[in-house]
């Protein structure tokens, strides 16, 4: 594979944001395997948001990168996930977690944070808390879904110096998250050069409105949630729950601003411009068409492609990719009733 192809493995959708593609093709210069991580918490159960970062992973790891999975059970601690239980958070992220990764297809070294937590960790955390201040810290913490207010725990301002120390300490090339993570990763960026440490490069992916979202917050504030089963699909949902979600949710005709629906179709399912695929439709309407993404936009905006032809196509495609996971559900039935105990975000 050549440097060209890899970059637009790097690129491809969902990816919305590289830091910086000069330092990539600098780091690809070196002709050695680049080293990725990706944090997650410990916090309930997956849907769609999670696994769209997981697939980009998979480009990467096609792309020859080495692919990290942090499972940061002592974040999910701080941020009081699964009621605050530090063990719980542990078995979730063994016994739920990893296994149902792997079903997609994903190979990946997991990296379990209390676990390579030592001294040398947290004399790092602390100098990245002198090198850093106050008022930026607090900025950060909309990385863990929350806002700054004089009431959160005094824990929560580690939350972010800790998220950074992660990069350095595992030593990687690729810090990748959702846009949601953006302050954290140029907080490390900003760091490592203060402290002369590794710079990472910041690979960035979009974020998957809810399917109630309307335009009227920040899409980053209206986010698919775990903690509102409408407004996500779940990797577990049966092929009527995803038929009914996707249905319901909302999809203006002529327009693909706030359309969740579309953006499950973009950054979800079609990743690039160049894909061929086929809406299905009856011949009263105009029959099959096979089309790019480009070229569906238009038509769609054009008024030629009816809301109710891209959620049929929508819901069929993820009833598809997520079959893994439903295979796997019976299984881990257990220890998916015990998350479900707890509502989080």
């Amino acid at each position: 594979m050549n440097e060209e192809q890899i970059i637009q493995l790097f690129l491809k959708r969902p990816t919305e944001e590289l830091i910086s593609l000069e330092r990539l093709k600098q780091l690809l210069a070196e002709r050695r395997k680049l080293k990725h991580y990706i944090g997650y918490e410990i916090s309930g159960l997956l849907h769609l948001g999670s696994i769209g970062t997981l697939l980009k992973a998979k480009d990467l790891q096609e792309a020859g990168v080495e692919i990290n999975i942090f499972i940061a059970d002592y974040h999910s601690w701080i941020n009081k996930k699964l009621g605050g239980d530090l063990e719980l958070i542990k078995t979730v992220g063994k016994e739920y977690f990893i296994p149902f990764v792997e079903c997609f297809g994903l190979k990946a070294n997991y990296i379990l944070a209390s676990e390579i937590y030592d001294n040398e960790y947290w004399k790092l955390v602390l100098e990245l808390g002198n090198k850093s201040t106050l008022s930026r810290v607090k900025r950060s913490l909309t990385i863990m879904g929350r806002k700054e207010s004089e009431s959160n725990p005094a824990s929560f301002i580690i939350y972010p110096l800790m998220q950074a120390a992660d990069i350095f300490k595992l030593n990687v090339d690729i810090a990748h998250a959702g846009m949601d993570q953006r302050k954290v990763h140029m907080l490390a960026i900003d760091l490592s050069n203060e402290l002369k440490l590794k710079k990472p490069i910041a690979l960035h992916t979009h974020i998957l409105p809810a399917l109630d979202y309307d335009g009227r917050m920040d899409i980053l504030e209206s986010k698919m949630s775990k903690s509102r089963d409408n407004s996500a699909i779940f990797i577990h949902d049966s092929e009527d729950q995803i038929r009914q979600k996707i249905s319901k949710a909302i999809s203006p005709p002529k327009s693909l601003e706030s359309n969740p629906v579309y953006e499950i179709l973009k950054w979800f399912i079609i990743k690039d411009d160049k894909t061929v695929f086929k809406i299905e439709r009856d011949m009263k309407y105009g029959g099959d068409i096979e089309l790019t993404l480009p070229e569906f936009e238009r038509e769609y905006l054009a008024g030629n492609i009816h809301p109710y032809d891209m959620k049929n196509f929508v819901s069929e495609k993820l009833i598809e990719i997520l079959k893994p996971a439903r295979d796997l559900t019976d299984k881990k039935i257990d220890i998916i009733q015990t998350i479900l105990k707890f509502k989080s975000r």
